[in-house]
């Protein structure tokens, strides 16, 4: 049965860095096949996972709209082709990129499309794991949904708290599909005070200088997690969450 786990919070307080986390943690523990989905357009999680990938789930709604489709295929058939081709597939896990945002427009039927596949593409792996887009805009879209686990990372300060509070309150308020969620603070400083926040956590991480050396000097990170205080903190975190 497949799992899907989320990332969410607001930008700037380590999303991508938990994502790079979660996957190392499943690799490391020989579970595999986990498709990793980058759905934040302004996301570095291809560079910080080492990957290169030559196209997005954006890039076929918009050959579609276009009406991009070779005569002889509907347009079913297209996007199941499309979507097996923007797969990148890699050793212990597979990326796909969701790229830019619906916009204001409404492609329905188009959207419908691409979220079937993408459910009967998830059937083939154990774990799913989504970097989500930073903030909370696109939880009405429902970029979140039907997810068993939805990890809310917060930096020890009053605005990313007060981000991962408003996350908590909307996701019932939506319906949104999820089995449970909580808190994961990072970046934490020995001297921080956190406040009680009402909402379940998993645990905190502390801060690593390693890491923001590492994406200081475009250095993958999951090339080098397992050498950070990071990863440490993050898979005892995980050792009691999934």
């Amino acid at each position: 049965m497949t799992k899907r786990v989320a990332v969410a919070g607001k930008g700037g307080v380590g999303k991508t860095t938990v994502v790079c986390g979660i996957v190392e943690y499943l690799i490391s523990d020989n579970v595999s096949p986990i498709l990793v989905i980058d759905a934040d357009p302004n996301s570095n999680l291809s560079e910080s996972l080492g990957v290169n990938y030559n196209a997005t789930i954006a890039d076929i709604r918009d050959e579609i709209r276009s009406e991009k489709i070779p005569q002889s295929m509907s347009k079913p058939e297209y996007i199941n082709i499309r979507l097996q081709e923007s797969i990148v597939e890699q050793t212990g896990f597979d990326l796909l990129v969701m790229g830019r945002p619906e916009g204001r427009e409404c492609y329905c039927y188009v959207n419908e499309l691409l979220r079937t596949f993408l459910t009967n593409l998830s059937k083939n792996y154990k774990y799913i794991v989504i970097d989500t887009e930073a903030g909370m805009e696109h939880f009405s879209r429902r970029t979140v949904d039907n997810i068993d686990k939805l990890f809310l990372i917060s930096t020890p300060t009053k605005v990313s708290i007060d981000t991962v509070k408003r996350i908590y309150k909307m996701v019932p308020e939506l319906k949104l599909k999820v089995e449970e969620t909580k808190v994961i603070f990072n970046m934490v400083k020995k001297d921080n005070f956190i406040e009680e926040i009402n909402i379940p956590v998993a645990g905190k991480i502390m801060e690593d200088s390693l890491v923001l050396n590492y994406s200081q000097a475009g250095i993958p990170l999951l090339l080098k997690l397992k050498e950070t205080t990071f990863f440490t903190d993050l898979s005892t975190i995980l050792n009691k969450e999934i």
